[in-house]
């Protein structure tokens, strides 16, 4: 029962981080800010979220390297977090460059924000792929909500201020990205050191002339990965800004927000099988993604039908109609996010299983362009839907080419991904159990 635990548990965690999400991105932020603030808002964090993540990726190997080759973990750290102090070097010399021409092109100060960002979204993801590759995932779920409680935290602070001293409405959105990094910083630290007490030593740079190649050039790669993911994701919002303008990118994110609700549940899985797809023996690690994905796409379809019919009147009621015409982009956008909330077991195989990182590259490449290029077309004409209709279909294609090429490296058939088998039943039957029972003892 302790597994089935855990997975409730981490489920329960992801949906609370869920919850503030949207009390922060739909509820709060969108209401005190103006459509066009509220765009630049979503635009700046877009552009920081595609750094960030490519630097985090190199995070990655500590789940390969730690339970797939068992290299000392030391020595491992030692290499990573010397690389994250390369990262806040060079970052802080972009700050200075920054600051010396804000003067001639304001909008700069706020991606001075985004820049000042990045080491600490750096480290607070080093921090805790080390703490998930360790398998704590107790630990992981805690540490998830911080950065976001903090925010919402702060963003509810800024909406009474904005009631009690109107004359603060012109720096609203100054405000905003202020309280958006300290909320990064208060996350990674306290990543930091609980990842220190865990590992019982000191996350500190050191130099490995031996293993480094090999983990500079793995991370290159699944960085590379990582950011042709983020761009996937974020590209069309990119392309909704340069093509429609800052309005029509917050009407358009505001979709997007809504959508990605439903990705708390896939991730939320993933979290829990991430070490053992690295650590379990092939054919093990083969039939814990079958079964793993045959979970996730029940739990993905029964929440979008309930948010289908929910999150519509929720935009509709608590943004007094100023969001209405994000609803269809919503309701389009949410096929494609269950396609690519499973896409990610598939391509974890790959890479923490297989060891093979190219062809994630290279099917993110084709999603990518299949984005970028009906993005192109259709925005002019139908404005940010066009974006929505992009974004599902380049997903859409990621995820059966990821499926495709999963089953041939794994010599299975189509119907071994929706063949249900007794197992899986038992186990369908124990989470019904023991979610009936955790709720009979909430009453």
């Amino acid at each position: 029962m302790g597994a089935i635990k855990r997975t409730l548990r981490t489920i329960l965690y992801k949906f609370g981080v869920a919850g503030l999400a949207m009390i922060a991105g739909l509820f709060l932020v969108p209401r005190y800010l103006s459509v066009a603030d509220n765009g630049i808002y979503k635009l700046v964090l877009v552009y920081f979220q595609l750094a960030a993540t490519y630097l985090a990726g190199y995070g990655n190997y500590f789940n390969y390297g730690l339970n797939r080759l068992k290299i000392d973990r030391t020595t491992v750290i030692g290499v990573i977090m010397r690389i994250y102090l390369q990262i806040v070097i060079a970052t802080g010399i972009l700050l200075v460059i920054g600051a010396l021409f804000s003067a001639y092109y304001p909008i700069l100060i706020y991606a001075l924000f985004a820049v000042l960002g990045i080491p600490f979204a750096v480290l607070f993801a080093y921090s805790t792929k080390l703490i998930q590759a360790l398998n704590e995932i107790d630990w992981l779920n805690r540490l998830n909500t911080v950065q976001i409680f903090s925010f919402v935290i702060f963003a509810l602070g800024l909406t009474f201020l904005r009631h009690f001293l109107p004359g603060i409405s012109p720096y609203l959105l100054l405000l905003t990205f202020s309280a958006w990094l300290i909320s990064y910083a208060i996350a990674a630290f306290a990543a930091v050191d609980t990842a220190q007490r865990v590992l019982g030593l000191r996350l500190r740079p050191a130099k490995h002339p031996d293993i480094t190649p090999s983990i500079v050039a793995y991370g290159r790669k699944t960085s590379l990965q990582q950011l042709l993911t983020q761009f996937n994701l974020r590209g069309d919002v990119i392309l909704v800004g340069l093509l429609a303008g800052t309005t029509a990118t917050s009407l358009y994110a505001m979709a997007v927000t809504a959508s990605e609700v439903l990705w708390h549940i896939s991730s939320s899985i993933s979290l829990l099988i991430y070490a053992r797809v690295a650590s379990e023996e092939r054919s093990g690690s083969i039939e814990l993604v079958l079964r793993t994905f045959r979970m996730t796409m029940i739990l993905l379809l029964s929440a979008a039908l309930l948010m289908l019919f929910t999150v519509p009147t929720l935009i509709h009621v608590a943004l007094n109609g100023r969001y209405d015409r994000s609803i269809p982009a919503f309701q389009i956008l949410i096929l494609g996010t269950i396609a690519y909330g499973v896409t990610n077991l598939f391509t974890q195989f790959c890479t923490d299983q297989l060891g093979k990182v190219k062809f994630p590259l290279y099917m993110q490449i084709v999603s990518i362009l299949t984005n970028a290029l009906l993005c192109v077309i259709l925005i002019p004409h139908i404005g940010f839907l066009g974006g929505a209709i992009a974004s599902t279909s380049a997903y859409l294609i990621g995820f059966l080419l990821s499926v495709w090429y999963f089953l041939h490296q794994t010599h299975q058939k189509v119907r071994s991904l929706l063949s249900f088998s007794a197992a899986d039943r038992a186990l369908l039957r124990r989470l019904r159990t023991r979610s009936g029972s955790l709720h009979d003892a909430g009453k």
